[in-house]
């Protein structure tokens, strides 16, 4: 796998929040505005030791609903996990319909994957052991908890995924907080960072003055902005 981004700029994107980069992606015009992250149907249920995730994803699909003889060792995941360069992001496709009948993620899996260094989990499905996942230095975002690991297997390692709406690729940079995730285009570093830094200076001003003695309704209604 090829990688042509600076890794100092794919850490430095640790220090922005969601919302300032899609602001910038969106200003670059490098995606459509309504697509690149995940939609409302995961949240983040473990925070990990920050407050931001960042890394490159290694992909795979499960099943759980179902008994089947046709499996991947997850060892295959685990190795994937270990020959990417830098911070990784595990990412989940959940295939059955709907999601969440058993869970991939727990004690066990959760334990041999902090060991392996990760910065976090997504996936469409559920989780369990919520209590340690909780002290694990990753994190987990999750359609929810359940309650079983039912018939789960990998079904295949290191293909394009699809999570709540968010299309993956393995080696794709994937960046993460408490809004969702989205995914950081390889060519946009590092004029996203650029970009997001011109457009929280702009949204600071426009703040600052609407706190301050100078704000003034008509000079609001003049301001003509499109989007806010």
């Amino acid at each position: 796998m090829t990688t042509t981004a600076d890794p100092e700029h794919v850490a430095a994107l640790a220090d922005w929040d969601t919302p300032a980069l899609s602001n910038a992606l969106d200003a670059l015009r490098l995606r459509p505005f309504n697509g690149g992250y995940t939609d409302g149907s995961i949240h983040r249920v473990t925070a990990g030791p920050g407050s931001v995730m960042v890394g490159r994803a290694v992909t795979a699909r499960m099943v759980a609903r179902e008994p089947d003889d046709d499996a991947v060792p997850v060892s295959r995941l685990h190795r994937a996990v270990s020959e990417l360069p830098g911070p990784v992001v595990v990412v989940i496709e959940d295939r059955d319909r709907p999601a969440g009948a058993g869970a991939f993620l727990g004690e066990v899996n959760g334990s041999l994957l902090a060991a392996l260094g990760i910065q976090g989990v997504i996936t469409n499905g559920r989780v369990r052991d919520a209590d340690t996942l909780r002290d694990l230095p990753f994190a987990v975002h999750a359609a929810g908890l359940c309650v079983a690991r039912s018939y789960m297997r990998l079904t295949d390692v290191g293909t394009p995924v699809t999570v709540a709406g968010l299309r993956v690729h393995p080696g794709d940079i994937l960046h993460g907080d408490e809004h969702g995730v989205l995914r950081i285009p390889e060519e946009a570093l590092p004029a996203v960072l650029a970009k997001a830094e011109l457009i929280r200076t702009d949204e600071q001003n426009v703040v600052n003055w609407s706190k301050s003695p100078d704000f003034s309704v008509p000079e609001l209604l003049e301001l003509r902005r499109v989007r806010h």
